[in-house]
C-alpha cells in the first residue's frame, strides 16, 4: 500500500480562515448595518464557539426578510464551523509534521518513529 500525504500550506489555511470571517463580516455588515470591526467581531466570536451573546443579529422577528437572513446566518455558521475545525485540524497536522522535521534534523527523533 502506498500511502501518500498530502499537506497544505498554514498560509494557504491562514487565508482560508480569515476569507471566510471577512465575507461573513460583509455580509452581516450589509444586513444589521454593522461597522466593519463589529462584523469580524461576531463572525470571529460566534465560529469559534466562544458566542459571548455581547451582539447578535436578527431581532425583528415579524420581519420574513430577518427570518430568511436568520436561516442564512445559521448557515453560514455551520458552514463556518466544519471550515474552521478542518483548518486547525489541517494546521495541527502540518505544524506535527514540522516539528518532526525539525527533530529528525536535531537527531531527536529517529526517522522510523512515528
Amino acid at each position: 500500500m502506498d500511502e501518500k500525504k498530502i499537506t497544505v500550506p498554514l498560509t494557504v489555511t491562514m487565508i482560508v480562515i480569515a476569507g471566510y470571517i471577512l465575507g461573513g463580516a460583509m455580509l452581516f455588515g450589509l444586513w444589521e448595518t454593522w461597522d466593519e470591526l463589529q462584523s469580524a467581531y461576531f463572525c470571529f466570536i460566534t465560529l469559534s464557539t466562544i458566542g459571548f451573546g455581547d451582539v447578535v443579529p436578527g431581532t425583528d422577528f415579524d420581519n420574513p426578510q430577518q427570518t430568511a437572513q436568520l436561516i442564512l446566518g445559521a448557515v453560514y455558521v455551520l458552514f463556518g464551523m466544519a471550515i474552521l475545525s478542518m483548518c486547525f485540524s489541517l494546521m495541527q497536522d502540518e505544524i506535527i509534521a514540522k516539528c518532526k522535521w525539525v527533530g529528525q534534523k536535531l537527531g531527536l527523533v529517529d526517522k522510523d518513529e512515528d
